[in-house]
């Protein structure tokens, strides 16, 4: 999900009381290395009673079990324990012979190359933020900003690759890899060419140090904790290159489910139990091709990436011909007509955020600019899933926690409305929650109608049947139907969300409407402080994952009441037979069994109205200046879910220089206004 300040005040208020903590200086030396290096025999220990613990249970358990399906999967536990009980450890050190001698090594050499040979590298490229990023960690409290996509998941390299025109393998990190026969074990060799941006070797530890500080209490990391220790059943290192990572149960795929990346283990090793403030700002050397260097960092008005000199990769097959850019400049602008301001006098290279807005596309843009060749337009048809888009609605709170208002409020949010008027018709309804995933297929399911009659039969199911003078139904105990919908404050979702609470009125629903700043808004959701949230949670390919949003483990601590927070289950939704979906999607060895967990959870989703469906398309749009250059015949990469994401476009210098002689003499060049369309046409989504 990528979600961007009075300037000047902002500005000194958020360099006082952050600025210092750039510095190592400012917190007592630290060294957590041996605390990590005794971590390998404390998490050993822990795992093996976990599983002892679960042998000596599970035989009561069977026995007292009267149900046939349920004692089956209490039988099946029971051998995967005993199973993995002969080979207990989760960390392992062992030697280069002891790698099996008859793997199948791949390299994915044979896919085409990803780019155009005619990219030419430097320039600054300058974009914009909605809001300054709460931290510059990419794990513990705030690390999932939308500024986290920028910084690290577009471009931090993990193992392998996914090729984003053919979806197979690709090589990173790892030159070369080897799926064992099992399909648990993936075995790696890390590319001997692999450096961190500090100049230091990524080596194997880095991927140890990577799993210890995701298995640690010290940041505040429930998904981490959770994928890490249930996910993964151990992790070998062989030599400083070589290194074996192996998943619990088997799986389809198992060299994309165990891909990760690095995390260095001497910048790291200060890790202890101040890391959230000790690392807020640091700046961490990456294995990709950005960095961020504390000059790049002025706070409250913008921060920057800046390609790493001599990167590693810069001449490798799959990344030679990307991340061409020498700097990235992400300018903090609060306001969206702000934004087109800028982007008109040439200060932004490029927008795409907005583009999506008809407003901006139909109206905006019909500007000089564009009409006289000198800002583009381009409409790209993607293979992407759709967004997670919709209305999160807080299952623990009154009155939420009844499954009828719940279902009325499914009938009294009109989203075809928005989508055919305030959208114009370039959106379509979003159905479900795992929609657009190809291996798969849609589920069969229909998102619920508009509709004011069954809204009311609902409400009135609940106790909401007398309609007071405002419009607005109470119950017998003088409660009103008001429910409170947390959203972003940007234009359009204001838009949206004020044709959302017209239309709520008539079936007798009251929508207030709480709109934050970007950082705020989300932080208050994931706090669990909302009743309904508007959130967009970014989807990646290939398949969906329901446990982090849906799984009873996030949505409570252990007393089953008390919200838990700084998770994605924002519906504080606890449900055993979610559970179950969401454990059989992890745990799935097949394709078909991944089918059937996913379109069963997205059935409780839907008869449960946790989650109201908002609205996906299929393409994108963006506007940019002549001298940003795409390649010629395809513009971007199918598999890609916004146009900058996969850094296949540079800077002409020549064309910025002659653009801008060009504006100061009145010549002009041709309108362009481009539909790549051929994904669509080669049988993409549809």
């Amino acid at each position: 999900m990528k979600l961007a300040v009075p300037r000047l005040l902002l500005a000194f208020t958020t360099a006082a009381i952050f600025g210092g903590a750039l510095h190592a200086a400012d917190f007592p030396p630290y060294d957590g290395t041996k605390e990590r290096e005794a971590f390998w025999s404390f998490y050993n220990k822990k795992v093996l009673a976990g599983l002892q613990g679960q042998e000596k249970e599970l035989p009561d358990l069977i026995a007292k079990e009267a149900d046939a399906a349920k004692k089956a999967e209490l039988e099946a536990q029971l051998t995967a324990t005993r199973e993995r009980l002969k080979k207990p450890e989760y960390f392992t050190f062992a030697k280069p012979e002891d790698v099996p001698a008859d793997l199948k090594w791949e390299n994915g050499m044979d896919e085409p190359e990803i780019g155009d040979a005619h990219a030419k590298k430097g320039g600054t490229m300058r974009q914009y933020v909605l809001s300054f990023p709460p931290t510059l960690r990419v794990l513990g409290e705030n690390s999932n900003s939308s500024f986290r996509g920028y910084q690290y998941d577009d471009v931090e390299m993990a193992l392998i690759s996914l090729h984003p025109e053919t979806g197979r393998m690709i090589p990173a990190i790892a030159k070369e890899w080897a799926v064992a026969p099992d399909n648990r074990t993936v075995y790696f060799r890390i590319d001997p060419d692999a450096t961190f941006s500090d100049g230091t070797p990524i080596e194997a530890d880095d991927f140890f140090n990577q799993f210890y500080m995701q298995l640690s209490e010290y940041p505040k990391n429930p998904f981490g904790n959770q994928w890490y220790g249930e996910n993964y059943a151990n992790i070998t290192r062989y030599d400083a290159r070589t290194l074996s990572i192996s998943l619990t149960e088997p799986k389809p795929l198992a060299a994309y489910y165990v891909n990760t990346s690095p995390m260095s283990r001497r910048f790291y090793s200060e890790f202890g139990p101040d890391f959230e403030q000790r690392y807020q700002w640091r700046c961490r050397p990456t294995s990709g091709p950005y960095v961020i260097r504390e000059e790049d960092i002025h706070f409250g008005r913008d921060i920057a990436l800046t390609r790493v000199k001599n990167w590693w990769a810069r001449d490798k097959k799959f990344s030679r011909y990307r991340f061409n850019v020498d700097h990235i400049v992400y300018r903090v602008v609060r306001l969206q007509e702000k934004v087109m301001e800028l982007f008109r006098q040439g200060e932004l290279d490029v927008e795409e955020l907005m583009m999506g807005i008809p407003e901006y596309w139909y109206e905006k843009l019909e500007i000089p600019e564009v009409h006289k060749g000198y800002i583009h337009k381009a409409k790209f048809y993607n293979v992407w899933p759709g967004s997670h888009a919709g209305l999160w609605l807080n299952c623990a709170v009154a009155p939420l926690n009844n499954k009828e208002v719940r279902l009325g409020l499914s009938y009294a949010t009109n989203y075809q409305k928005v989508i055919d008027f305030d959208l114009r018709g370039d959106f379509q309804r979003l159905n479900c929650f795992s929609k657009g995933f190809p291996l798969i297929g849609d589920p069969p399911i229909t998102a619920r109608p508009f509709d004011v009659q069954l809204a009311r039969e609902h409400f009135a199911k609940a106790g909401y049947t007398k309609l007071g003078n405002d419009g607005v139904l109470v119950n017998d105990k003088g409660e009103r139907l008001s429910v409170t919908i947390l959203h972003r404050k940007v234009e359009i979702i204001q838009k949206v969300m004020q044709r959302l609470k017209e239309e709520a009125i008539k079936a007798g629903v009251e929508y207030k409407l709480e709109g934050l700043e970007s950082t705020s808004y989300f932080q208050k959701a994931t706090q669990k402080k909302h009743q309904i949230a508007s959130v967009a949670f970014s989807v990646t390919p290939p398949i969906p994952d329901h446990y982090q949003a849906w799984h009873s483990k996030d949505a409570f601590m252990e007393d089953g009441k008390t919200p838990k927070l700084n998770t994605n289950n924002l519906c504080s939704f606890a449900d055993p037979r979610m559970d179950k979906f969401c454990e059989d999607e992890r745990h799935a060895t097949t394709i078909e069994e991944i089918r059937k967990a996913s379109w069963g959870a997205d059935q409780i989703i839907y008869d449960e109205a946790a989650w109201i469906p908002a609205y996906e398309q299929n393409y994108y749009r963006c506007a940019y200046w002549r001298w940003v250059k795409w390649p010629e015949k395809t513009f971007n990469v199918a598999v890609s879910e916004l146009p900058m994401s996969n850094h296949v476009h540079w800077i002409d210098e020549d064309v910025k220089r002659e653009t801008e002689a060009a504006m100061r003499a009145g010549k002009t060049f041709p309108e362009t206004d481009q539909v790549f369309d051929h994904n669509l046409k080669a049988g993409g989504t549809k």
